[in-house]
């Protein structure tokens, strides 16, 4: 009987301990923003894909799985993604991180982060949204 107590509080200690990993906090979404942002920076699509979560048209890998760099119509689609990222650091001077909240995307919970990039006096306000994938935080998309 010890020895199944033993097994089970074992189990439910992986169990949790896998649960906690799995989850985005606001300063896991801070850095994988601030390493997704250099990549794109940088053009270094390959890096970037990895950090981005999928959103194409293939629905098997929708909240599943990260853009694969070797796949042609993923590579055009985080080279899109990045430029517009990329443009909208080069106009700016800076950017901070605001809000960070949970929210419901086509039925699934999923974290997001307010973004502001400043330039001048103008701001440009946008949201960060990851998921899980793989049990690591990536960006979902910007808006």
């Amino acid at each position: 009987m010890k020895k199944f107590i033993s097994f089970f509080v074992i189990i439910i200690t992986i169990i949790s301990s896998n649960v906690l990993i799995a989850q985005i906090n606001e300063q896991s979404a801070k850095s994988v923003a601030d390493k997704f942002f250099a990549a794109c920076e940088r053009s270094d699509y390959r890096t970037a894909a990895g950090m981005l979560g999928y959103h194409g048209s293939d629905e098997s890998r929708l909240y599943k799985d990260t853009y694969n760099f070797s796949i042609h119509e993923d590579t055009d689609d985080v080279k899109r993604f990045c430029n517009r990222v990329k443009a909208t650091i080069e106009i700016s001077d800076s950017y901070e991180f605001g809000r960070f909240s949970s929210r419901i995307v086509h039925g699934k919970e999923v974290k997001s982060l307010d973004v502001t990039f400043k330039s001048g006096n103008q701001k440009i306000k946008n949201k960060l949204i990851f998921i899980i994938v793989n049990e690591s935080p990536v960006i979902f998309k910007l808006e």
